[in-house]
């Protein structure tokens, strides 16, 4: 009974720093900006950032074999060349995030697409830190 009583206080699987969910959403819009810039070939001096992150769910789960925490939400997106419009647009987050070597590091969870009906493919990718996360400055 205690056991169940610490896993529901998150004791035992705690839920992840809000500054881990943030670099995770951040990371994925990233990876979306650096393609879309690629296909335009041009990148805007100003990069687009996350904002306002609002936690609705989180629980654990496993995937791989291995514990794995599910956080869903919301956020806003800030910076860039975004409207008014863009910017007070909702948007909505699942991310899935394993511990990593030591208790500081995360894995975000990615699927990785395969072409068959087994079990999805997850590639875990280490989690940049707050400053490998910003754009170099040139200056």
């Amino acid at each position: 009974m205690l056991c169940l009583s610490l896993l529901g206080c998150g004791l035992i699987n705690p839920r992840p720093p809000r500054a881990v969910v943030e670099g995770a959403i951040a990371q994925k819009l990233a990876q979306t900006q650096a393609v879309l810039y690629r296909q335009f070939a041009a990148a805007p001096a100003d990069r687009t950032q996350v904002g306002r992150i609002r936690i609705t769910d989180h629980h654990w789960t496993e995937l791989a074999g291995q514990s794995t925490v599910e956080v869903a939400g919301t956020y806003h997106l800030k910076g860039g060349s975004l409207t008014n419009a863009q910017r007070s647009q909702t948007r909505e987050f699942d991310v899935y995030l394993q511990r990593g070597a030591t208790k500081d590091q995360w894995l975000l969870l990615e699927p990785v697409s395969v072409q068959s009906r087994d079990a999805p493919k997850w590639q875990a990718i280490p989690l940049l830190t707050a400053s490998e996360n910003q754009p170099e400055n040139p200056g």
